[in-house]
């Protein structure tokens, strides 16, 4: 086994596991896929689905800035890789830890983040899906504007 280089990989917190962790294009090749862990899931949710700068980000996750802008940048370009290269994406994998409380084990009060850190998490995205809410409905109407 070859020697590793730098600091031992820590758990990132999570917030959740996807019911949907296979994604395949449509007459894409069969067992091609690239595969993504929940970590860069979890960093590409936070920067880029609710918005949040690093900083903030790699606090929920409860790692440096750089170790989230690794799992980022190493995230988004599998994601690009699959979809410009026709490739399915799976995700799974990685060391992470569940916030939620019904998980298989816990984690302890110690490493729980604070509560007001799951409250702001939540709202943002509450936020998000909120605006999402908001640009169906308008799509919707735009749709049956057409129909009616």
């Amino acid at each position: 086994m070859s020697p590793r280089r730098g600091r031992r990989r820590g758990p990132r917190w999570i917030t959740e596991i996807p019911e949907t962790r296979r994604f395949e294009p449509v007459g894409g090749a069969e067992g091609v896929e690239v595969k993504v862990t929940l970590e860069e899931l979890e960093a590409i949710r936070l920067v880029d689905f609710l918005d949040l700068q690093q900083q903030e980000a790699s606090l929920y996750v409860g790692v440096s800035r750089k170790a989230l802008w690794n799992d980022l940048r190493s995230g988004r370009k599998k994601v690009a890789s699959a979809l410009i290269c026709g490739l399915g994406i799976v995700i799974e994998g990685g060391s992470y830890l569940l916030r939620e409380e019904g998980s298989e084990s816990p984690p302890s009060p110690e490493e729980r983040p604070p509560v007001e850190d799951q409250i702001r998490l939540l709202e943002l995205e509450m936020i998000a899906l909120e605006e999402r809410l908001r640009l169906m409905r308008a799509r919707m109407e735009a749709l049956e504007g057409k129909v009616g």
